[in-house]
């Protein structure tokens, strides 16, 4: 937006969230863009055509930008569910970790751990719930992570994963009751990898 008062012209950027239900599948989006109201996505990921489709590549071209979070909403939502196809690739024998956040939740694929985790707060481990699953490389992956406010004042998190080409199964992989919550948070994805990792299909709609 630029603007012009008495010979003085100023300008500013607008950033225009969509409220719920939203779904991307960045076939809209130039390649090497990325979605222009998405947080902290420049410069770290990019739209690319991978396999005659577009998907939103984590870039492995800077190591200072290894892990990246992105957030696709507003700070002030809760009680939703967040879905993405994530896929990864392999190379010298180490795989990265991505994965889905909502309301400060995390539902991560860590690769070279082959195990999934449902994190509050990645660095504190305790209240970290955690499976093995055997993740393999260039294969997509559904995540789904969906988190609630309890009427107690506690919040539960539920998330589960399974192979895109799969029927969605009817159990969680894993779920947690959050006795020291965050009752609000952006929805968005995360990556910790040396190499890249492809995201698609995300959708963001309350519960």
């Amino acid at each position: 937006v630029t603007a012009t008062v008495n010979n003085v012209t100023g300008g500013a950027r607008l950033r225009v969230i969509p409220t719920l239900p939203n779904a991307y599948d960045f076939e809209g989006d130039a390649p090497g863009s990325s979605p222009a109201y998405w947080i902290a996505s420049t410069g770290k990921f990019e739209v690319r055509d991978v396999d005659g489709s577009r998907v939103f590549v984590k870039k492995a071209d800077n190591p200072f930008t290894r892990r990246a979070r992105v957030y696709n909403g507003a700070a002030q939502l809760s009680d939703y569910t967040v879905e993405a196809d994530i896929s990864a690739i392999q190379s010298r024998r180490q795989m990265g970790d991505a994965g889905v956040n909502a309301q400060r939740h995390t539902l991560v694929l860590m690769g070279n751990h082959q195990r999934l985790e449902l994190q509050t707060w990645q660095p504190e481990t305790v209240r970290t719930v955690t499976t093995p699953f055997a993740w393999e490389p260039d294969t997509w992956y559904r995540l789904k992570l969906s988190v609630e406010n309890l009427d107690d004042g506690h919040v539960r998190a539920r998330g589960k994963v399974w192979r895109r080409a799969d029927a969605e199964p009817d159990d969680w992989t894993l779920q947690m009751v959050d006795v020291n919550p965050h009752h609000q948070g952006s929805p968005g994805i995360y990556a910790n990898a040396p190499f890249e990792i492809f995201f698609d299909n995300i959708r963001v709609y309350e519960n």
